[in-house]
């Protein structure tokens, strides 16, 4: 997904118009921006636009209108869930209870990503322990 269609995912998601945009969009690209360094960090243990050991920087952030996510598919729709949470956030507590369900669908995606993330690294979920 572009940084489009995630604006217009999240608007739609918490009920608003395409022409609310102005209204959301300072904070709605910063949103979109935050939820997608965080499924970053879970896949790839990188923060969005830090380089590698090797001097490439894989994800970078968001910022022109055609700007595609860098991740699995399945997954570029929970940024979107965390757009619209973070939205509802910041309203009177009727709007917060209805941002939570997208909130657990964010994380929900974010825990399947790591497991992703970790067999595709060659991980273990367990490190540092002392094993005699």
């Amino acid at each position: 997904m572009t940084l489009k269609d995630l604006r217009e995912h999240a608007l739609y998601q918490s009920n608003n118009d395409a022409e609310d945009l102005s209204e959301f969009n300072p904070a709605l690209d910063k949103y979109i921006n935050e939820g997608y360094d965080k499924l970053t960090m879970a896949y790839a243990k990188l923060h969005l636009d830090q380089t590698k050991d090797d001097g490439t920087t894989p994800y970078t952030t968001l910022a022109n209108t055609t700007d595609a996510v860098q991740l699995p598919a399945w997954c570029h729709r929970a940024i979107g869930d965390y757009a619209t949470y973070m939205i509802y956030r910041n309203g009177n507590a009727l709007k917060q209870n209805r941002g939570i369900p997208y909130l657990q669908q964010f994380e929900s995606a974010k825990r399947k990503l790591a497991e992703e993330g970790r067999k595709a690294r060659g991980g273990s979920h367990f490190h540092n322990l002392y094993i005699p």
